[in-house]
């Protein structure tokens, strides 16, 4: 896939998750957050970080190919 279409690909797979899983993984991989962090700032549990975490990562890699 060509590096600009598979930059969209994954724009259009973060847009398409849930806010809260969205937001979740923004703090946590592009703002560097930690989990702790996370929850603190989102006021949940870091359980739910998690959950959040793994389902918008296994939601991304499942939808966007771009050879990841």
């Amino acid at each position: 896939m060509h590096t600009n279409a598979c930059r969209s690909a994954v724009l259009d797979a973060v847009e398409a998750l849930p806010a809260l899983e969205r937001e979740t993984l923004a703090l946590v991989f592009y703002r560097g957050m930690s989990c702790d962090e996370v929850a603190a700032r989102m006021q949940t549990t870091v359980d739910v970080v998690r959950v959040r975490l793994h389902a918008g990562s296994r939601t991304l890699l499942a939808g966007v190919g771009c050879g990841l």
